[in-house]
């Protein structure tokens, strides 16, 4: 809840494209086409119609992301995961999965504007659109795994040893090691060629 309050505002932003201008565009095109065409085919420019007003709306919504307050806090952090081969919003993705590494994979359906249902390949589209390869990919699920689990693993580092410096040197170490380890796989995979 916190990742979508924080993707959608503010409310008014300033758009670089007119998105309503597209949409009534390809409205009124599609009606002109259907006008008088046979059931088949009106069907068929229907189901294209649809598809085109989706990408449209994602790109709104991927547009609104990338100007909301969590688009600004990812775009602030992103100098430290683009050697990793990871952009503003695969670390906002890593940043919430702090909390829980569950989250990561939903935070990146709401920034990359997924659109569908879980059984759908919605994601997986929007990442290939959005220029994330196999080897970035890798590399961020390298850094998934390794660092630290989650909030109440820190509680509970935290409760066990009674200090704080243990806590905040095993945050530092586990975060160190998992970006280490995908900064090593991703430009050892570049260097290779992947």
């Amino acid at each position: 809840m916190v990742i979508w309050v924080l993707s959608s505002f503010p409310r008014n932003i300033s758009y670089d494209v007119d998105y309503d201008a597209r949409l009534a565009a390809i409205q009124s095109t599609y009606a002109e086409k259907m006008a008088g065409s046979d059931p088949e085919k009106s069907t068929r420019l229907a189901a294209e119609q649809k598809g085109l007003l989706r990408s449209v709306e994602a790109a709104r919504r991927a547009e609104h992301a990338g100007k909301s307050y969590i688009g600004r806090i990812g775009k602030a952090i992103e100098p430290l995961f683009e050697p990793i081969g990871i952009d503003w919003r695969g670390s906002v993705a890593l940043l919430t999965g702090f909390v829980a590494k569950e989250i990561v994979v939903s935070t990146m359906g709401v920034l990359y504007a997924a659109d569908g249902d879980a059984e759908s390949d919605a994601l997986q589209k929007a990442l290939a659109k959005s220029g994330m390869t196999s080897l970035s990919a890798l590399s961020m699920m390298i850094f998934v795994l390794l660092y630290v689990p989650c909030l109440a693993t820190v509680g509970a580092i935290t409760r066990e040893t009674g200090s704080v410096k243990w806590t905040f040197l095993n945050l530092a170490y586990t975060t160190g090691v998992a970006w280490g380890m995908a900064f090593i796989v991703y430009q050892g995979g570049r260097i290779l060629g992947f």
